[in-house]
């Protein structure tokens, strides 16, 4: 857990080139227990977490220069007690039918079940 879990704060991270996906899920995970910061590829993205630690990142299955799996392997090498959760519109992805890829990611399926994304974004809270 992190000092800032352990605080009542904690950092999601959301990756998606898709501008209004991107503010919509970060305009529903807003509020006074979480720092909300958004990336708009997986460059971005890495940069960031080069610097920042964080606890849950929502990352598109389907960015165009880099792949979903690789982003979130590097994310955890980065920051390995976070949470990454793949957001997947297509059935044809490589997850199974638990919602779980084979390195243990979480995965919301699109279009968004809001309370199910709340829940994900709070999972590392109940660790």
């Amino acid at each position: 857990m992190t000092e800032a879990i352990k605080q009542g704060i904690y950092r999601v991270l959301i990756v998606d080139e898709n501008a209004p996906m991107r503010e919509m899920l970060a305009g529903l995970l807003r509020a006074p227990n979480r720092s909300v910061e958004v990336r708009d590829g997986a460059r971005a993205a890495l940069e960031f977490v080069q610097h920042n630690p964080i606890d849950v990142a929502f990352v598109d299955a389907a960015l165009t220069h880099a792949s979903a799996q690789h982003l979130a392997d590097a994310i955890k090498k980065r920051c390995p007690h976070a949470h990454v959760v793949v957001c997947a519109g297509r059935l044809s992805q490589p997850w199974d039918a638990a919602g779980r890829s084979k390195k243990g990611e979480s995965v919301l399926r699109q279009p968004f079940n809001f309370g199910e994304a709340l829940q994900l974004a709070d999972s590392c809270t109940t660790e």
